[in-house]
């Protein structure tokens, strides 16, 4: 079955982006599923939730480059489940032309802590020295530490999204998504998934338990970056990410 984003969306009613910039500091729970299950939580939803629209629209294009060490340091603390890891990543959103830098950080019992600063679209494949200083308060703040060694571009993934909103709760829905490394190689998510996050407050969303009836559970380690490094970086370790991978994505 196939499912257009901006269908599944249609009888919802429309929120703005302030709805959808809280949720800084949060609790996720990532879910790959099926786009029926995916269609059946949309319909569950109605009611409860509304979708982000801007400017007519509720389903969006987005590209999002992130940034590591050669050594791809920051790919092997996610996949290692440290407790101080970080993402940095300037994400571009195609339909608006907004460019941002983000750090997302792990805070206290596991919450994801995003920070963000605007960034120059024509500069979203390179760390600009701002961004770097950006990124060093973060991890000073948060971790008492600076970035080991020198970033650079290690992957750019691009999906279609749209986005969910209830008080207290952002559900984000990635369609096609798909990886592009430096040196060439690509990969990306099969029509038959769609990798669902429910960012909430208190831990658990009415998103999460609508998913667990119609039988989707929670994923370790789904996480876009990881995915779509141990998928188009030769040699990097990858065993944990392995089941996942061979489901639901391919090399392009």
């Amino acid at each position: 079955m196939r499912c257009s984003p901006a269908d599944l969306v249609a009888g919802l009613p429309g929120a703005g982006l302030e709805a959808a910039d809280a949720l800084q500091d949060r609790m996720d729970r990532k879910y790959v599923v099926t786009p029926e299950q995916l269609t059946a939580l949309a319909g569950a939803l109605r009611g409860t939730h509304a979708a982000l629209e801007i400017d007519g629209r509720r389903a969006f294009g987005y590209e999002t480059t992130y940034f590591d060490t050669p050594e791809l340091l920051a790919f092997h603390e996610h996949v290692q489940q440290r407790r101080r890891r970080f993402k940095c990543r300037a994400r571009l959103y195609v339909d608006s032309g907004a460019c941002t830098f983000e750090v997302k950080l792990k805070g206290a019992r596991g919450r994801t802590v995003k920070h963000r600063m605007a960034y120059e679209r024509e500069r979203r494949h390179e760390l600009s020295g701002p961004a770097l200083a950006f990124l060093r308060d973060c991890l000073r703040r948060a971790y008492g530490r600076a970035p080991a060694g020198v970033l650079r571009q290690s992957l750019v993934v691009s999906c279609t999204r749209f986005t969910l909103l209830a008080p207290g709760e952002r559900i984000t829905c990635d369609f096609g998504v798909a990886f592009r490394a430096p040196g060439g190689a690509a990969g990306r998510m099969g029509a038959d998934a769609v990798i669902v996050e429910c960012k909430s407050a208190a831990g658990v969303s009415g998103a999460d338990r609508v998913l667990r009836e119609l039988g989707a559970r929670p994923v370790e380690g789904c996480s876009k970056y990881c995915l779509g490094v141990a998928l188009t970086h030769p040699g990097v370790r990858r065993n944990a990410l392995l089941p996942l991978l061979r489901r639901h994505f391919t090399n392009t």
